[in-house]
């Protein structure tokens, strides 16, 4: 054999998180009013989503609202917007996906008076109660009450203990409408960059107790942050300060290229943004049409999983959801724009690559997945994850580098059946179906407890899996 760039070693037995919640996304209801024009999502549409999700299979969604837009006259209309919410929940209820429901924060705290607004907190908690009991939603596992809070751009405005109030206000309504067992708090989903908002979880922990059952932060990291691994040690340090027996996810996760070495990437996105006539300069991931954010996305769920996470949600499904800078401005994040044919031009509904990627890190990590411990040695461009779920395996490895590399495999300790579906996401090696679905590029056998050697395309991620 030819000597090898790197070598991946996988403990079958040595298991470093037993239940893995999994990988998904951000679905909000979609804006529908985008100032010249008001569009309304098609049957067609719909179902053209419900297919894209049904390849992916995210195991989480985030689903956030505004409650203060069901609320006339200090009075709540639970069916005000539920039509644009419907068919989220109707999808994520039918598939047995985990829904983080919450409020975005507006008119849930009053961050100059320094009070919390008790009467549209009771509104939140009825809503909720609406939708898991009245409308037997019980996907929603979780709720996540003002997002960011620790930022100047949010309700609370960085207060700590404003929105400590407002969330024990929140939990207390719903032990009192009998939801507490039913729905847990999702927290403290506060924004960081760097380790020195650390105390917003360990207060959390020590304020909320009980109530918290799944802790969870949001990373905007810089490329050459994740590239280089500093990432996986920024984001280890919050999940050491959460409780052990409760699980930490990745509530929000997308690149913003805020590190001077990456400079000429931010100049690049800022100039794709201004000759998109739609394309927010403010608020948009303008690599989103790149392969490069497959495997960067894929680089930083694998610090996460490295660093115990126990899922990540990215942000976002779909740029007709959110605008910044005016209504025609939108966020561009997303895997496609449902209404390109309809308004924002024809390619933006097109599924755009790194689709692919999040698809095949969803699909193939399942909830309830046990991640096994890998070792990686040789060149710090190979990093590679691995799991176990219900006898069946997946291997993933990724190649941040410009070359081609060869890579010595050993799966030690393994079960069951030895032939591997093999995906390949890389510019020009997907094997595509269709509009939205990929067939395997191979089949292989992998020799357990012995080393098999791998050829692994440049710029690209290898999913290895039994899992059916």
């Amino acid at each position: 054999m030819a000597q090898a760039d790197a070598t991946v070693t996988v403990e079958g037995n040595i298991i470093t998180l037993e239940n893995y919640l999994g990988n998904g996304v951000q679905w909000d209801p979609y804006q529908v009013d985008y100032g010249e024009v008001e569009l309304e999502i098609s049957k067609t549409d719909w179902d053209k989503l419900y297919s894209r999700l049904d390849f992916m299979k995210p195991q989480v969604v985030r689903v956030m609202v505004n409650t203060t837009s069901s609320i006339t006259n200090d009075t709540l209309n639970p069916y005000k917007k539920f039509k644009d919410l419907k068919p989220i929940l109707d999808y994520c209820q039918s598939r047995s996906v985990t829904v983080t429901f919450g409020d975005w924060g507006g008119g849930m705290v009053d961050s100059e008076a320094n009070t919390i607004n008790e009467k549209n907190l009771k509104h939140a908690a009825k809503y909720l109660e609406f939708l898991v009991n009245t409308k037997n939603y019980n996907c929603i596992k979780y709720y996540n009450l003002i997002n960011e809070p620790n930022g100047f751009w949010s309700s609370t405005d960085g207060n700590y203990n404003l929105w400590k109030n407002a969330t024990q206000f929140f939990y207390n309504e719903l032990e009192d409408l009998d939801l507490a067992h039913k729905v847990k708090i999702m927290a403290p989903d506060i924004a960081i960059w760097k380790t020195d908002k650390i105390d917003w979880v360990t207060k959390s922990a020590d304020d909320l107790e009980d109530a918290v059952g799944l802790y969870d932060i949001h990373t905007y990291p810089s490329k050459a942050t994740v590239n280089s691994g500093r990432y996986e040690n920024i984001i280890r340090s919050y999940r050491e300060a959460a409780p052990r027996d409760v699980p930490m996810i990745m509530g929000e996760i997308g690149f913003k290229f805020v590190e001077p070495e990456d400079s000429i990437y931010q100049k690049e996105n800022i100039r794709r943004a201004k000759a998109k006539p739609y394309a927010s300069i403010e608020d948009s991931q303008m690599f989103v049409y790149d392969y490069s954010y497959g495997i960067d996305m894929a680089d930083a769920l694998f610090q996460t999983v490295n660093a115990g996470y126990a899922g990540c949600v990215v942000w976002m499904l779909d740029d007709a959801m959110h605008s910044k800078e005016s209504p025609d401005k939108l966020k561009v994040w997303g895997f496609w724009n449902i209404l390109g044919e309809e308004y924002f031009g024809d390619s933006e509904e097109e599924v755009r690559p790194w689709y692919y990627a999040w698809s095949l890190l969803s699909k193939y990590m399942p909830q309830g997945s046990k991640i096994l411990k890998v070792e990686t040695a040789g060149d710090p461009a190979i990093k590679a994850i691995a799991l176990k779920y219900k006898g069946a395996y997946t291997i993933a490895i990724i190649n941040i580098s410009g070359e081609n590399k060869k890579l010595d495999l050993m799966p030690l300790n393994y079960e069951g059946k030895s032939l591997f579906k093999k995906f390949v996401y890389a510019n020009g090696h997907l094997n595509k179906v269709g509009g939205h679905s990929l067939k395997p590029n191979d089949e292989i056998n992998l020799v357990f407890s012995s080393e098999n050697q791998l050829d692994v395309s440049a710029e690209s991620l290898t999913v290895l899996t039994t899992i059916k």
